[in-house]
């Protein structure tokens, strides 16, 4: 086996590890996608909204909007409309 091969292999092992602990293993790819574009987009700005979400994951707005109400409806984010701008909403992990 390449020193790639087996590089990525530990980092797939640590990923699913991680899906597990968070609960995110019973979830579709793009849910996971969804999940993890939230989280890198919350971990560089200050606020996360549905738009910014659709912009870097790339995927279609209905798309997005569905993953958001399955993971919201699961407990893994909260979403909060804006005081400023009700058409605007915030996406919060709960974990």
């Amino acid at each position: 086996m390449s020193k790639f091969t087996h590089q990525l292999n530990k980092v797939l092992v640590m990923l699913q590890s991680i899906e597990d602990e968070i609960n995110l293993a019973g979830y579709t790819l793009t849910e996971k996608k969804v999940f993890f574009t939230i989280s890198q987009i919350s971990e560089n700005k200050e606020s996360c909204n549905i738009t910014d979400v659709i912009k870097e994951s790339e995927l279609s707005r209905s798309t997005v909007y569905k993953a958001i109400k399955k993971l919201e409806y699961d407990k893994m984010l909260n979403v909060q409309q804006s005081s400023f701008d009700k058409r605007e909403f915030f996406l919060n992990l709960s974990i």
